[in-house]
């Protein structure tokens, strides 16, 4: 009988498979993946046991500290047997249970940053939504992926994840984003998880330095009917559009101010704050215009506050920055 050591003890074969079965104690389940670990290479067959002969169930932290374990244990051929499998699972618990442990053993193969396991998770992804599928795939930031995660925007659990690892390619795809991006219908057809992948993939491009070039893909963007979506392009055209188009991107997020969202409505203040020397005329424009139009006090009406607030705010940096030189200067005297 074949003995491991571990601490100065011996560890049959049979304790070593205990210790796998103790990996069904959820207090206790977290040590004994540590002493699997130190069991070496002995531990990898029962673990592979459990793992690919063991029921999937709701209750799926022993299948996920088995994936760990053999992880830690090197045991790559394994996951990926375990990856490769079809699994018709009825039971709707059962089927979540089991994709949590299929997770951990996607995330758990960016360990082995090969072609190999590159083109296995890149693969079984097309076949398969899975979260830790698209969190690997970020890990690998080849714009091979970019296909798949522009697919994975669709779906509510992958989407944080694909746009993260989107935004780590960004500016090698950028082109293939500016397609997607552009693939838009005026009407305002398109099933909800398309409008989705089309924001996500607009916040991405917001990242990225635009050209005029890449404008007159946006351009179009202007006439969306998803409030959303329109205002993100209107806020890179303040960025990266023409003069004379920049003027009117700026138009564009001022008269939506007092309609949007509250969380696009700190988009809109940040474009205008950070463009603040690009559109301070546009700015000054609308605040004369609007002043003339309020009844009563001008600060009541939000758009005039808002451009109020950019604008002194602004002053107030421009005034601190002269007095800062002036300092420097009378020291330098």
């Amino acid at each position: 009988m074949k003995n491991t050591t571990i601490s100065g003890r011996d560890f049959t074969d049979e304790e070593i498979c205990g210790f796998v079965g103790d990996l069904e104690s959820l207090p206790g389940g977290e040590l004994t993946v540590s002493l699997l670990v130190g069991c070496g290479e002995r531990a990898i067959a029962p673990l592979r046991e459990f793992l690919l002969r063991g029921q999937p169930r709701g209750i799926f932290q022993p299948r996920q500290r088995a994936v760990e374990a053999l992880a830690q244990l090197g045991a790559k051929e394994v996951l990926l047997e375990y990856l490769s499998r079809e699994q018709d699972i009825p039971d709707a618990v059962a089927r979540f249970g089991e994709e949590a442990a299929e997770n951990t053993a996607a995330r758990e193969l960016s360990r082995w940053r090969t072609e190999e396991v590159y083109q296995f998770v890149l693969h079984l992804a097309r076949r398969r939504m899975r979260v830790g599928l698209i969190e690997t795939l970020g890990d690998f930031e080849r714009p091979e992926s970019a296909d798949i995660l522009l697919r994975a925007l669709e779906d509510d659990v992958c989407r944080p994840a694909a746009e993260v690892a989107l935004s780590r390619i960004a500016a090698q795809v950028k082109s293939v984003l500016l397609q997607a991006a552009g693939s838009y219908t005026a009407d305002g057809e398109g099933s909800p998880s398309e409008l989705q992948r089309r924001r996500s993939v607009l916040r991405t491009l917001s990242e990225l330095s635009l050209t005029a070039s890449d404008w007159s893909v946006l351009r179009p963007l202007l006439r969306d009917q998803d409030q959303e979506i329109a205002l993100l392009a209107a806020s890179m055209g303040v960025e990266c559009a023409p003069v004379e188009e920049k003027t009117e991107a700026a138009r564009f997020l001022i008269r939506r101010i007092d309609r949007a969202p509250w969380f696009v409505q700190i988009r809109i203040q940040d474009c205008l704050r950070k463009n603040y020397d690009k559109v301070k005329d546009v700015i000054v424009e609308q605040l004369v215009l609007r002043r003339r139009l309020v009844h009563g006090e001008p600060l009541v009406n939000q758009v005039v506050r808002v451009l109020t607030g950019i604008q002194s705010s602004q002053e107030q940096a421009d005034s601190q920055e002269e007095g800062g030189h002036g300092k420097r200067e009378h020291r330098t005297d």
